[in-house]
C-alpha cells in the first residue's frame, strides 16, 4: 500500500538510487540483484516496485518461480510486456502487432520432435492404428510399431528440412519483433523496468534459458531487466545445468548480466544505517514485549550477521515461549538466540 513502510533497513535509499539510476539509462541493461536467502531481497523489490509505480514508471513484477513449470519463458517475458504496454496510451496501438510476433517468434522456439510426436499421435488415432495395436497380440504388433518407426523417422527428416528451409524467415521475423518492440517502447516516458524475482529457486533450465531469452530478444533500448537472485546459488545451478566448474559458470552469467547491485547484508545494514538495538527492540514491540531488559538481552547476544529472516524467526519463536516472569523470559531470550529452545 506505501512504499518504504516499516524500512527497518533503511532500504528506501537504495530504491532512491536505483531509480535515479535507471532514469539515465538510454540504453537496455540487465542488473541483478544479489543477497543470500532470507536477507529481504523480495521485501525491497516489492516496496521498489510500489516506489517507481508512485513515480509513474512501467514497472512488471514476475515471480520466475510460480512459472518454472513452462518449458519456454520467451511467452511469459512478452506476454507481461505486451499487457503492460498496452495499458499505456502513448504504446496500446502498437501492441496488437507485437503480440503477432511474439507469437511467430514463440512458435518457432518450441522444440520440433514434440510437434513431430503430437501430430503423428493425432494422425494414427484417427486412423485407428493404435486402437488396433492395442487390440493385437504382441507378434501381430511388432509388424505395426516397426512402420510407426519408420514413419516417425520419415517425419523427422522432413521436419528438419522445413526447419532449415525456414530458418532465414524465423531470423526476419526475430529482427522484426526486436526492431518494433524497440520502435514502442521509445514511446514510453521512462524505461520498463522488468523486475525478476526467485530466480534462484528455478529449476535450472527454466532459469538459465530465462536470462538467456532476455539477452538474445530483449535487449534493447528502454528495457530495464532486474534479476533477483542468491548468486552464489544460481552459479551452482549454472554449474550443474551445463557441468561447467566455479568459474566458468561465474564467467557465463555474467555474459547476461551488466551491472550486479549486492543488497547488503545485516552485518553492513546495522553498522552504517541502523542500530541493531532499534531493530531488535521495534520487532519485539510488534509481538508485544515492552521490556527492555528482554531488548538488551537479545541485542547484546545476537549475532550481528544474522539474517534479517532468522532474526523475526528468533524474535516470533521467543513470542511464542514467553510467560508471565519476566526472570525466565530472560532465560528464554538467551535460549532462543542461542537456538537451545528444543
Amino acid at each position: 500500500e506505501t512504499a518504504w513502510e516499516g524500512d527497518l533497513w533503511d532500504r528506501k535509499r537504495l530504491g532512491i538510487q536505483l531509480t535515479s539510476y535507471v532514469d539515465r539509462l538510454q540504453c537496455g541493461a540487465v542488473l541483478a540483484l544479489d543477497a543470500r536467502w532470507g536477507e529481504g531481497k523480495t521485501w525491497f523489490v516489492r516496496h521498489w516496485q510500489k516506489h517507481l509505480e508512485d513515480e509513474n514508471h512501467n514497472v512488471i513484477y514476475l515471480d520466475a518461480f510460480a512459472n518454472d513449470y513452462l518449458d519456454d519463458p520467451f511467452l511469459v517475458v512478452t506476454s507481461e510486456i505486451t499487457n503492460t504496454l498496452s495499458k499505456d496510451k502513448k504504446t496500446k496501438r502498437k501492441v496488437k502487432k507485437l503480440i503477432d510476433l511474439s507469437a511467430s517468434v514463440g512458435t518457432a522456439l518450441l522444440p520440433s520432435l514434440p510437434k513431430i510426436a503430437l501430430t503423428l499421435g493425432l494422425h494414427l488415432v484417427g486412423a485407428g492404428c493404435l486402437g488396433g495395436i492395442l487390440q493385437q497380440g504382441y507378434e501381430n504388433a511388432q509388424d505395426e510399431i516397426d512402420k510407426l518407426s519408420d514413419e516417425t523417422s520419415d517425419r523427422i527428416k522432413e521436419s528438419i528440412q522445413e526447419k532449415i528451409a525456414g530458418h532465414e524467415a524465423e531470423k526476419k521475423t526475430l529482427e522484426e519483433f526486436k526492431k518494433h518492440l524497440a520502435q514502442t517502447v521509445d514511446k514510453l516516458d521512462k524505461p520498463l523496468v522488468f523486475i525478476i524475482d526467485e530466480l534462484d529457486r528455478c529449476r535450472p533450465d527454466f532459469a538459465i534459458r530465462l536470462i538467456e531469452r532476455i539477452k538474445h530478444f530483449f535487449d534493447i533500448p528502454k528495457i530495464v531487466f532486474v534479476l533477483v537472485m542468491n548468486k552464489k546459488q544460481f552459479i551452482m545451478s549454472i554449474k550443474h545445468f551445463y557441468g561447467y566448474d566455479d568459474d566458468s559458470s561465474k564467467i557465463y552469467l555474467d555474459k547476461f548480466v551488466d551491472f550486479e547491485i549486492p543488497l547488503l547484508n545485516s552485518k553492513n545494514i546495522i553498522s552504517k544505517n541502523i542500530s541493531s538495538f532499534e531493530i531488535i527492540k521495534q520487532l519485539m514491540l510488534e509481538v508485544g514485549e515492552e521490556c527492555s531488559d528482554i531488548h538488551l538481552v537479545f541485542h547484546l547476544a545476537i549475532k550481528e550477521n544474522i539474517s534479517f529472516r532468522e532474526l523475526k524467526k528468533r524474535v516470533n519463536i521467543y513470542a511464542l515461549l514467553k510467560q508471565e516472569s519476566v526472570y525466565k523470559n530472560l532465560f528464554i531470550s538467551l535460549s532462543v538466540i542461542e537456538d537451545n529452545f528444543f
